[in-house]
């Protein structure tokens, strides 16, 4: 089940069965999952707060676990889950730890290493706080290339080849002035390798010598990268190691002294010219080595060090990057339309946006990362298995540069922390809140948050994983392994939680239009049955146009589609103009449940008949 194993997205079905099937099989057979001899004492979620922490890239994911986790799985009432993004370097640190405050579950997405998992596993000099460690997938991400293009630099003077097309940004139905940089693969791996053998330090004319002979171009190609151990840098770095494996992208400047804060060109240590506290990446001044960082950790000061460095490229999780301040899904007044997110070449050297919104950076589109369709190679059989070849790089399909992010979670943390009942609420809830984030509803709400779900082979490990956590499986008392209950009466004289409502979390997988009968297609992905209202709204100058009405009655989950007729109305202004923007709203109730509601826009076209 390892090496170039390759998973199938859980939106392609062919062949989708064999492949959990002999999943299910390799890991019966294999029985390297420990399965639990020791149930809680404790009902689903009547736990303890638990404290989490590590990769900032998976922190939008948590952000939009915490309220459905309480209501929905938990019936309204919740321990606390607190997720502390400190970044993957600062969590795999915590794991190894074990004192009362110490979190009680980590995230990576730097998958572990052999003497990583090691380190975390043995624990202290103290004996008896031994463990065993699984590596849990929670959810897929892209990592997106930033860009502040310098100021006074003409972009549009470059070849169509090395930009974007412009976009209309504010609505008004005209193209803006706003066009976006784009980089080769060979550009891009050069770019971050400056200062190596055969890859020299770099002003942005030197890149794009379309740009020679404009002074506002001839600034150094500033490099912003992460302060801390990063699993994101490491993401980065397996994408550039694809395009130049001798460079040493996962091996000189991954895990040498201080881990993948050691890049090409650059000295590390203090003082350095960002006067950081602690020792950091690039001691030198930014025009020397072309290179800096923010001083802080995790993705979101990365974006902002990125903002204000003119010049510069760095590189950042889609959610980290949009909650930017100015956001980096741009809208022109907000960063003097020069600071984005771009695009960059994927395994078939075709350029594809980070987003799943074929607009790319716009902040009136759809959330979630284009990585829908990412081959995955590297899978292990189980999640106490070895993930580090796990990659999602480089993929032919959609986006080049997506990456799992994990869960580093105990199969029993009595082993770690001790018997008491302290302990026991804590790993109870650690095993709720997993089990939720790996289920069908959980993995629902992360296009909304800039991830897709896992594709369904790797959730099934996920799932497996997390229903082998249990707890004091040392004490030898036979008991079966519990089946994570839904909607359980609670035990004692507690009342049962109220009704878990149905989910209404949807996402839009796929717009389509014809040019040739004006028709848009929309494809929406429903989590169970209920009623899907699609309605379209246009402007043709300052009169509002009823573009047309679709509804659908689903009688189970799946993805569905939806045909976008336009109105006779709709239709004139297509004949006349040639295109229209539509503003979709799509509203799902599902049945029993309450309405969900999202907009998202399609521009029509329509072919002139000559």
């Amino acid at each position: 089940m390892s090496g170039s194993l390759k998973v199938p997205s859980r939106g392609l079905s062919t062949g989708l069965a064999g492949v959990l099937t002999l999943l299910a099989a390799a890991l019966a057979a294999l029985c390297l999952v420990p399965q639990a001899n020791a149930a809680f004492s404790i009902s689903q979620c009547e736990g303890g707060d638990v404290l989490g922490r590590g990769a900032s890239f998976a922190q939008a994911a948590h952000g939009g676990w915490g309220v459905p986790f309480k209501n929905s799985f938990c019936g309204g009432t919740a321990p606390n889950v607190q997720y502390d993004p400190a970044g993957s370097g600062a969590g795999i640190s915590g794991m190894k730890l074990r004192g009362a405050t110490d979190p009680r579950f980590g995230g990576t997405d730097d998958p572990l290493t052999t003497t990583q998992k090691n380190e975390i596993q043995a624990g202290t000099a103290a004996e008896g706080d031994e463990g065993l460690i699984h590596q849990v997938p929670i959810a897929v991400g892209a990592v997106a290339p930033l860009v502040n293009f310098p100021d006074g630099c003409e972009v549009t003077t470059l070849p169509a080849a090395a930009k974007t097309d412009e976009q209309n940004l504010d609505g008004d139905g005209t193209q803006d002035d706003v066009v976006r940089v784009r980089f080769t693969k060979t550009q891009w791996e050069a770019v971050w390798a400056q200062g190596s053998a055969g890859a020299p330090m770099v002003n942005w004319d030197q890149v794009f010598p379309a740009l020679a002979g404009d002074a506002d171009c001839a600034k150094p190609v500033i490099r912003v990268v992460r302060f801390d151990n990063s699993g994101t840098t490491f993401a980065f770095k397996d994408y550039l190691s694809r395009i130049n494996g001798a460079r040493g992208w996962l091996t000189t400047y991954q895990s040498g002294t201080n881990g993948n804060r050691e890049w090409p060109g650059a000295e590390f240590g203090t003082p350095n010219a960002q006067a950081c506290a602690a020792a950091a990446p690039g001691k030198q001044e930014d025009t020397v080595d072309h290179l800096t960082s923010s001083c802080s950790s995790n993705a979101t000061n990365l974006t902002a060090k990125v903002v204000a460095t003119d010049g510069s490229v760095g590189y950042a999780d889609v959610a980290s990057a949009r909650a930017g301040n100015p956001s980096l899904a741009i809208t022109p007044e907000g960063n003097d339309n020069d600071t984005y997110w771009t695009q960059l070449e994927n395994g078939a050297g075709l350029f594809t946006e980070p987003t799943a919104d074929p607009n790319g950076f716009r902040t009136d589109g759809s959330r979630g990362a284009n990585c829908v369709s990412t081959e995955f190679s590297g899978i292990p059989a189980n999640t106490l298995a070895d993930w580090s070849a796990a990659s999602g790089v480089n993929s032919n399909v959609g986006y080049g540069l997506c990456t799992l992010t994990y869960a580093m979670l105990w199969d029993d943390n009595a082993d770690v922390y001790g018997v008491s009942s302290l302990e026991e609420g804590r790993a109870r809830t650690v095993k709720d809140y997993f089990s939720f984030v790996t289920s069908d509803p959980g993995q629902l709400l992360l296009s909304a948050n800039d991830y897709v779900e896992l594709p369904s082979a790797i959730q099934a490990i996920a799932q497996t994983g997390v229903n082998a956590i249990n707890w004091n499986k040392g004490t030898g008392e036979e008991k079966p392994e519990e089946k994570p209950p839904v909607n359980t009466p609670k035990g004692g004289n507690n009342p049962p939680p109220a009704p878990i409502e149905p989910s209404n979390a949807f996402s839009v997988t796929k717009k389509t239009i014809s040019s040739k009968d004006g028709k848009a297609t929309i494809s929406v992905k429903l989590p169970g049955p209920g009623k899907l209202v699609l309605v379209g709204k246009a402007k043709n100058g300052k009169k509002n146009i009823q573009v047309g009405k679709v509804t659908l009655n689903a009688a189970k989950s799946g993805t569905f589609s939806l045909t976008l007729k336009p109105s006779a109305a709709a239709k004139q202004v297509l004949k006349d103009k040639g295109s229209l923007k539509v503003t979709l709203q799509l509203t799902f109730t599902p049945t029993g449940g309450s309405a969900k509601a999202s907009n998202s826009a399609v521009t029509l076209k329509l072919a002139s008949k000559k």
